[in-house]
């Protein structure tokens, strides 16, 4: 399991799996390879920006229909 952090805060990761469980922090554009969870089941990856922090996007104009988007991939 590889989890990227394409966000512009570090954030802290928790993960939870039957008789196992991590966790950590990858910075910004950072990334970390856990391969044990690879072929797992049940695995529950939660994540937290550090200190507080927020996820966020900031446009200069915005109009009708515009969107922001949040996506974790699992790769």
């Amino acid at each position: 399991m590889k989890l990227v952090n394409q966000t512009n805060v570090p954030v802290l990761y928790f993960i939870t799996a039957p008789g196992a469980g991590d966790c950590g922090t990858i910075a910004v554009n950072g990334l970390v390879d856990l391969p044990y969870y690879d072929k797992l089941q049940n695995v529950t990856v939660e994540f937290l920006p550090v200190g507080g922090a927020s996820f966020s996007t900031t446009w200069n104009t915005t109009q009708t229909g515009q969107q922001t988007l949040l996506t974790l991939v699992a790769l």
